[in-house]
């Protein structure tokens, strides 16, 4: 349940609010107990929340979710519809298409992001329980009066004979209390914790009572997430979707935003919308170009290099490293990076484009893209030209394409339903993508 006590702040990813907008940010009280908070300074990347004479003003960023920072809450929630983000969000992390029900209003109407992550993972362990739970078989050493396995003669001499009706055996038997389900109860608790809509944590903590005589792990970490993937098999492999939701779930709590014990509520979940996006152009990409191929996050050597002889404390020059390398064989033609920010609406920051001109410069054909995610069907391919303000177009010349991806397209192209009647469409807009093809400039700038 909401504190009373806390007011509430709503926007969106990239956007910004101050006491104009929301008139609870001119308390300077609740100003002065924002800014008090340790967690405060923890978030600036995430969230930014600053002071001004007026009151409190916070700027959002690629995170999305909800975060109480002292008697503030603040909720902020992504732009796309529920159902394409729950699709490109399968996509993206190789989710099964389990239905979801209710999704275009999951993603933060109401709650938060996070309940479109648990509504989710509910589902996936409702199909998996209706499966059967997974079971294992463990070794087990026992005296039994019905022998079965392997009779242990060794230890049948050590007791000098056989002194009972029972020998001593070891035998394999099926249980359902091992790791693999510790984790998805795990998971279904924390899950639990984590929303504030009544029925779905009444949902995840009845699906986590059906684990029966599982045992319920006090705590879920990292490392139980990592365990239980690397230990599944042909038979528990349609488990994975469930872990990487949990693991999802996990990652949300982030940075400042661990409970001080294991019954307290974590006052934060904040899930960072521009590594998803990477995510998601990484597997559409390497899945559906043909004559080329890309590398994720292949770093560009030799760019900078400190001079022998001016390198007085030995430091390691940096290392670029794009979020694409487009190959055409084994040469390599250019780069590209995401961005989740809808640049058609919003601009954005002067650091972008020099990066992006950097990695243009290191490129063979001097032309680096952009490739930013969009709401906007208007949204239409822009081109930065990087040129010597000594020697115009000649020599040092670069290029740099700012180019739109629009999610709701893309969602409807991999639509489960349609994805094989798709498939051509999908590799044009591919092709599209990391086209490195620029547009002219004539001696005054216009394009020709």
């Amino acid at each position: 349940m909401l504190r009373p006590e806390l007011a509430v702040v709503s926007l969106t990813e990239w956007e910004q609010v101050g006491p104009e907008q929301c008139p609870a940010l001119a308390d300077h009280a609740l100003a002065d107990n924002a800014l008090s908070q340790p967690l405060t300074k923890a978030l600036r990347n995430r969230v930014d929340i600053r002071g001004s004479y007026q009151g409190l003003e916070i700027t959002a960023t690629s995170f999305v979710g909800r975060v109480d920072v002292g008697r503030l809450r603040i909720e902020i929630k992504p732009k796309l519809p529920g159902t394409p983000l729950a699709q490109l969000l399968r996509y993206a992390y190789r989710l099964r298409d389990v239905a979801t029900v209710e999704e275009t209003i999951a993603p933060g109407t109401k709650h938060g992001f996070h309940d479109l992550i648990i509504m989710m993972l509910a589902n996936e362990v409702e199909e998996l329980l209706h499966r059967g739970v997974a079971r294992r078989y463990v070794p087990i050493t026992d005296n039994i009066e019905s022998p079965r396995g392997r009779i242990l003669i060794g230890q049948v001499v050590r007791n000098g004979g056989v002194r009972e009706a029972r020998l001593p055996c070891r035998y394999f038997d099926r249980h359902i209390n091992w790791h693999l389900n510790q984790t998805l109860r795990a998971g279904l608790v924390l899950a639990a914790q984590m929303t504030e809509d009544g029925e779905l944590r009444l949902r995840a903590h009845k699906l986590a009572a059906l684990f029966g005589d599982v045992e319920q792990k006090p705590r879920l970490f990292g490392d139980d997430v990592d365990r239980a993937e690397r230990g599944l098999t042909r038979l528990t492999a349609a488990s994975a979707s469930a872990l990487s939701l949990i693991r999802l779930l996990h990652g949300m709590l982030g940075l400042g935003f661990e409970p001080q014990n294991e019954l307290a509520r974590s006052p934060g979940f904040l899930f960072d919308m521009n590594r998803f996006f990477q995510r998601l152009l990484s597997r559409f990409l390497h899945e559906n170009l043909t004559a080329r191929r890309i590398e994720d996050e292949w770093s560009i050597r030799r760019v900078f290099s400190y001079a022998a002889d001016a390198n007085p404390r030995r430091r390691t020059a940096p290392t670029p490293r794009p979020d694409f390398a487009l190959f055409q064989d084994n040469s390599i033609r250019g780069f590209l990076d995401a961005k989740y920010r809808d640049i058609w609406s919003r601009d954005f920051p002067a650091g972008w484009l020099y990066q992006l001109s950097m990695y243009a410069l290191a490129a063979p054909t001097r032309v680096s893209a952009m490739l930013y995610a969009s709401m906007s069907p208007e949204a239409r391919e822009e081109q930065v030209d990087v040129r010597s303000p000594m020697h115009g177009l000649g020599n040092g010349s670069a290029a740099v394409i700012i180019r739109p991806v629009e999610l709701v397209t893309l969602a409807r192209l991999l639509d489960s339903k349609q994805i094989a009647s798709l498939i051509s469409e999908r590799r044009q807009m591919v092709e599209d993508l990391v086209s490195l093809q620029i547009k002219k400039s004539g001696a005054n700038g216009k394009a020709v």
